[in-house]
């Protein structure tokens, strides 16, 4: 089967290090994809704790992962949010806390479910945001607002009692800001400014006292017992105390200048350091009292490390990199990896399981599982990769942007270089057998049943002289576009016949042209026009449908599973760009947001089978195989008093959604007869009924409305709702006769 290729994107330069495989898969957020790589997951991880060896780790767009090896293998949590969480605490292997911004999560059963510790009445926006927190136990806590608010509660977070603001910052009158907090104890605890003073407090922060004042900011204060304790932060500054926070010691680690930013300890003399650049760790193993070891752990950024043993310690960083040492920190390994490279497009390939990612300067990953895992290999070109095909999963073929066309014949382990008999550089190219190969475009087609040693011109005359620059191989057929050429063949390229665009008739041709076109079968297909229109087929083109219910024209890809199960990458969701994917089940008459990773999407596929396979950036390789969708499912429908006016006037258009999560919002677009799709989101009622006031032009505009479900249920799409408007009444051209005064 031929590999479909979603879209084109640029291809970015790189350089980084080979992948190790990892024992288990990560999901993504609310969706149903998995990561393949980087392994474990992508997200940047900022913080880690650990309780023996059950640990978590916490990160951007809403990441909170679990271990209980160490840090051996993880996987995901969710957590019922995308926002970034850069706080994490474990008290013991089942209570986890963790937050960020306006967000904070606790969990007392392991991760399997969360609650909410609202201390703000609305999540995606508050007056300020979360800085730390400190439970010293599952329901006695405090957290420490970006204001220098405090707050405490004694039920894990459900109520919330004000305290004393920490002296100097802005909640207390003056401007410096907080740094950290930490409880040893219900009533005994520390908080620390980025003036560099660290304040007490035995009343459960009703009142403060200053204890220390160690003249650099401070990022982190952290107490190994409740009688030692450390303060870290700017310029090297490592400070103890050795008896429960009255006096605070400073000690040179022998660093130098490194701004600390976080501190995890096995014991009281223990531990190790984090940076803010993520080049070093230090480890100390005496509590300062000699200098410490400066620790390169991995090639990328390492923001957050911790002990799970007196032996083991867990680093997390950027892109998910995670590595472990089992010598107290000597040497590190990795745990996963990612593929060197960066990559510009996913193809599935004909065996069940594989799929191929395509990169700059000859790069070629690839996985036989189902995308649990990739290996990369290289073309020997330096240039950049247009497009694969491999029949089997040993013979396989290659084309580069300049025109480079290499056969394997062991799976990519060394490469052929060939020749297609011509000066010009193909578009793609498709091997039906190991033996039968297929140059397609810039003009027509060029055919070999050699292996690729020798090609001769396709004389047909659909595609003979047609500009070309894509083709999909449904079952049974071969089928090649250009931008106003559409032909298949069924004879494995030997004879073609024109196919009919939307509009046209095989004799007379139609105007549109063609942008990307993708098959399940010989007959049902959906193609994509330079408008951003997207259209179905079921009968090989004899005739075709729009779809409206996307909602959207600014779509980079598309992809057919089977005569109903497709997807769409669309630029953007709403006022969001990148991450979405729409999905249908139902042949295109409602449409499923996923939001999926936070980069754009830049390659999808699907087998036709089991797995689809995704890529976001430049080397976020995902896989799924429930269509991308996870939770229970979900409806969404529109309404309007009126489907028919006399004129054009303003509408009120309603919608439901069942079930209605808390806190959910619903975009609603529109389309004006001839004009561009808007949209606004909406917020969902807890009854899930929602609103929106739009004015419509004369003619008949479109609806749709759209979610992309949370972290319980699937997002949903509504059918499409149409309001015609006709023309406003003409007024009579002349004026009337005045009447004679009697």
């Amino acid at each position: 089967m031929f590999l479909k290729r979603a879209l084109t994107a640029s291809l970015l330069a790189a350089a980084l290090a080979a992948p190790a495989s990892a024992s288990a898969n990560v999901q993504v957020g609310s969706s149903g994809w998995e990561w393949g790589n980087p392994l474990p997951q992508g997200n940047t991880l900022r913080a880690t704790s650990f309780a023996g060896t059950t640990g978590y780790a916490v990160g951007d767009f809403g990441t909170l992962l679990k271990t209980t090896d160490g840090g051996g293998t993880w996987s995901g949590l969710r957590v019922s949010t995308f926002a970034p969480l850069t706080i994490v605490q474990t008290l013991d292997a089942n209570t986890v806390l963790a937050g960020g911004g306006c967000v904070a999560r606790r969990s007392t059963d392991g991760g399997r479910t969360f609650t909410s510790i609202a201390f703000t009445p609305v999540e995606t926006s508050c007056r300020a945001s979360l800085t730390d927190m400190s439970f010293a136990s599952p329901t006695v806590g405090f957290l420490l607002l970006s204001d220098g608010s405090v707050f405490s509660t004694d039920d894990g977070g459900t109520q919330f009692t004000p305290r004393t603001a920490v002296p100097g910052t802005a909640a207390a009158g003056g401007s410096v800001a907080p740094a950290s907090v930490a409880f040893t104890g219900p009533a005994t605890g520390f908080a620390a400014t980025t003036d560099g003073r660290i304040f007490a407090t035995t009343d459960g922060a009703v009142s403060w006292r200053v204890v220390a004042e160690t003249g650099r900011a401070i990022r982190q204060l952290s107490f190994a017992d409740p009688a030692h304790g450390f303060a870290v932060g700017q310029n090297g500054l490592f400070a103890r105390t050795v008896d429960g926070g009255q006096r605070w010691t400073p000690k040179d680690l022998g660093a130098g200048a490194l701004d600390y930013t976080a501190i995890r300890c096995a014991n009281a003399e223990l531990c190790v350091l984090s940076t803010a650049t993520g080049a070093q760790l230090v480890r100390t193993s005496d509590a300062g009292e000699t200098a410490g070891a400066v620790i390169t752990p991995s090639t990328d950024p390492i923001y957050a490390a911790a002990f799970a043993s007196p032996t083991r310690i867990a680093a997390v960083g950027a892109s998910g990199s995670t590595v472990v040492s089992d010598d107290a920190g000597t040497t590190f390994r990795a745990i996963g990896g990612r593929l060197t490279g960066s990559y510009g497009a996913v193809y599935d390939g004909a065996a069940r399981g594989s799929a191929f990612a395509l990169g700059e300067a000859g790069a070629l990953a690839k996985t036989l599982d189902g995308g649990r895992t990739w290996t990369r290999g290289n073309v020997p070109t330096t240039a950049g990769l247009r497009h694969v095909s491999f029949p089997t999963t040993s013979v396989g073929y290659a084309l580069d942007d300049d025109g480079g066309l290499f056969r394997t014949a062991n799976g990519g382990t060394s490469w052929k270089t060939l020749g297609t008999g011509s000066a010009a550089r193909p578009a793609a190219v498709h091997a039906p057998s190991e033996s039968t190969l297929l140059a397609i475009g810039p003009r027509g087609v060029r055919r070999s049943t050699d292996g690729g040693e020798t090609f001769s011109p396709v004389r047909a005359r659909a595609i003979s002289r047609a500009a070309l620059y894509g083709a999909a191989a449904p079952r049974g057929a071969i089928v090649a576009w250009g931008p106003t050429t559409f032909a298949r063949s069924r004879d494995g390229g030997r004879t073609w016949t024109t196919l009919r665009k939307p509009g046209g008739t095989r004799r007379a041709r139609s105007g549109m042209r063609i942008a990307l076109v993708a098959f399940s079968s010989a007959d049902a297909a959906l193609l994509l026009d330079r408008a951003g229109t997207v259209w179905r087929t079921t009968n090989g083109g004899r005739t075709w449908s729009t779809l409206p219910a996307i909602g959207t024209s600014a779509i980079d890809g598309l992809v057919v599973d089977d005569d109903r199960t497709a997807y769409v990458v669309p630029r953007r969701f709403g006022e969001v760009e990148g991450g979405y994917l729409l999905r249908t089940t139902d042949g295109g008459a409602t449409w499923q947001p996923q939001l999926v990773v936070r980069e754009a999407i830049n390659g999808i596929a699907t087998s036709g089978s089991a797995t689809d396979y995704l890529l976001g950036g430049s080397s976020q390789l995902l896989s799924s195989t429930t269509g991308g969708s996870a939770g229970r499912r979900s409806t969404l429908t529109l309404a309007t008093s009126r489907r028919t006016l006399r004129k054009p006037a303003p509408v009120t258009v309603t919608g439901r959604l069942r079930p209605a999560g808390p806190a959910a919002r619903v975009t609603v677009s529109m389309r004006e007869p001839g004009g561009r799709w808007r949209s606004q989101t909406v917020d969902v009622a807890s009854n899930g009924t929602f609103a929106s006031r739009w004015r419509v032009a004369r003619g008949t505009t479109t609806f749709v409305a759209q979610w992309s479900g949370d972290f319980t249920s699937a997002g949903a799409g509504s059918r499409v709702l149409t309001v015609t408007a006709r023309a406003p009444p003409r007024r009579s051209g002349g004026r009337g006769r005045r009447g004679r005064r009697g």
